[in-house]
């Protein structure tokens, strides 16, 4: 993910055709909620029920965004410069994993209004999910996961260019995440599957700086 990261970074800041002209680059800051959904499973002979749950936290990324020439349209990549520890079965679970390099490309279609600008953005979602290690001894992961990935929606408002070259926004996004799942021994089971899905909202400001 690293490498793409920097990749993408890259072609974004030496793009020289003349399809691009100008552009951003901004730090944000906010709040997200990611809620889990796990599904049911057997292990052994037991049956455990589906559980969900959410976690609110606050957080910051960094981003970068090239216009499109003489269209309303800009691609931009967003990256989130930390990494978390979550849970895959519960609050109470032993079995947890560290996400990080979490990091959307996206488009945005941007509408002129007299006093400030609204705009929609679509992206996709990707993060890189570390090897998984139970607490305990009680069970041992046969098989995981290896990516979190998911579409993002968005809709905001952005302010007319501000002395400096500044721009303020205000932003709401929703990312709809794919499946993952962890392959464990659990319950005297050799081997369990345990299978979750997600969707983070966040709300947040941000400032950039035009080129």
């Amino acid at each position: 993910m690293k490498k793409i990261t920097i990749l993408i970074i890259t072609v974004l800041f030496t793009l020289t055709t003349s399809a691009f002209a100008g552009g951003m680059i901004g730090v944000k800051v906010g709040t997200g909620d990611l809620e889990g959904n796990a599904k049911s499973y057997v292990a052994g002979s037991t049956t455990y029920a589906a559980e969900s749950g959410s976690k609110d936290s606050l957080f910051g990324a960094i981003f970068a965004e090239v216009n499109i020439k003489e269209s309303p349209i800009s691609v931009g990549l967003e990256y989130v410069p930390f990494d978390a520890d979550i849970s895959l079965n519960g609050k109470n679970g032993n079995v947890n994993a560290n996400v990080g390099d979490y990091t959307t490309i996206y488009a945005l279609a941007i509408r002129e209004l007299t006093n400030f600008n609204v705009y929609a953005k679509l992206g996709y979602s990707m993060a890189d999910i570390g090897t998984i290690k139970p607490n305990d001894t009680l069970s041992e992961v046969n098989s995981q996961s290896d990516s979190l990935e998911g579409i993002m929606y968005g809709v905001g408002v952005q302010s007319q260019e501000l002395p400096g070259g500044l721009v303020a926004r205000a932003e709401y996004t929703y990312t709809d995440f794919d499946d993952i799942s962890v392959t464990t021994s659990s319950n005297g089971s050799p081997s369990t599957k345990k299978t979750a899905d997600g969707d983070l909202t966040t709300l947040t400001v941000s400032i950039s700086k035009s080129f």
